[in-house]
């Protein structure tokens, strides 16, 4: 289950089962979960065995056929295909992929329902969830490239959460950048936020980084203010889960915090991102659903208790960061400056 940026987080086998690789337990074991129901995936986004707007999205995809594939008659077909969306979508709000898989699927139904014999269909589907994943692939790279020639002469680069094929299920959006970057000598040291309270940078971009023999150091969440004041980085690139109509991002949390870090100590702050993730049918942050996850997230670390037994916690999975604060956005389509208008 090998792949050229490490370890494939997905991977949908000849006999119709989903492996995801559980990013729970990474870096300490590579462990794939297999999935044979549309509920199972449901379960696997909610936990976050598998992570990363597009990633979502990707594997939505395969669960909503996990969800029909069985069907003996139309009617029924529509029946579970309306209850595998709804199960999928209520698992992670705030990415826009997510959606935008589910109507990509939605489309096909809608297009071939009464033209294609109810086997097709179910193939068709079957078909457009691994077109949606090469697609992605194809993004990033574009993505990537784009990024690499922006930032050039940018050669200290800090980057928060993981953006990189565990996200994505190509190269990555943020992090491909810096793959691309480093794969032609443009990149001397990645810093790398541990991003609680999931420890994705920590974990997972580290893990990465390190399977692709990139050069980098992790650093507390709250460094950041210390590096720049040191003048240790020169860009922070970050992904995104949504971005509205005005280039207001929301993305993981934390995110705010640097760009406003950035802009104090004229550093370039860049968000990377599939076309994708640009919800277009809302006009700024105000319109973006923010994910509240569970308080046993922050007050517990790697399964330890760290808080006093009483303690409550507030947990945001995401923040807004302002689109002023955006130096540019970064899609498969090019470079994209302030102001934005998608």
């Amino acid at each position: 289950m090998k792949s050229m940026d490490g370890y494939s987080p997905i991977v949908f086998n000849e006999n119709d089962e989903l492996l995801m690789l559980n990013q729970l337990l990474l870096p300490k074991e590579k462990q794939y979960i297999k999935a044979k129901t549309v509920e199972e995936v449901c379960k696997a986004i909610k936990d976050m065995v598998i992570r990363g707007a597009p990633l979502i999205g990707i594997t939505a995809a395969f669960g909503l056929y996990l969800g029909i594939k069985d069907s003996q008659t139309k009617d029924e077909f529509l029946d579970r295909f309306e209850s595998s969306v709804g199960c999928l979508s209520k698992t992670r709000p705030t990415a826009v992929n997510l959606f935008y898989a589910l109507d990509r699927m939605k489309s096909v139904v809608e297009e071939k329902i009464d033209i294609l014999p109810l086997y097709k269909l179910i193939n068709k589907l079957r078909a457009t969830a691994f077109t949606i994943w090469e697609e992605q692939k194809g993004q990033d790279e574009r993505i990537g490239l784009f990024g690499a020639e922006f930032l050039k002469g940018k050669r200290r680069i800090l980057t928060h959460c993981n953006t990189g094929s565990l996200a994505t299920g190509g190269i990555g959006t943020a992090l491909g950048i810096i793959k691309t970057m480093h794969r032609m000598g443009l990149l001397d040291i990645v810093y790398v936020d541990e991003t609680r309270p999931y420890l994705q940078g920590a974990r997972l971009t580290a893990f990465e980084l390190k399977e692709e023999g990139i050069p980098f150091k992790i650093v507390t969440d709250n460094s950041c203010g210390m590096l720049a004041r040191a003048k240790l980085m020169d860009a922070v690139i970050v992904g995104a889960d949504r971005i509205a109509r005005n280039g207001d991002t929301a993305n993981k949390i934390g995110t705010y915090c640097l760009a406003n870090m950035s802009r104090r100590h004229n550093i370039t702050f860049v968000v990377a991102a599939p076309e994708s993730t640009i919800d277009r049918s809302i006009s700024s942050a105000g319109d973006i659903p923010i994910e509240e996850r569970s308080q046993d997230e922050v007050l517990n670390c790697g399964g330890v208790r760290v808080a006093p037994d009483g303690s409550e916690a507030l947990n945001f999975s995401f923040d807004i960061t302002d689109s002023e604060l955006i130096d540019a956005i970064i899609t498969e389509k090019g470079v994209y400056r302030y102001p934005y208008g998608f």
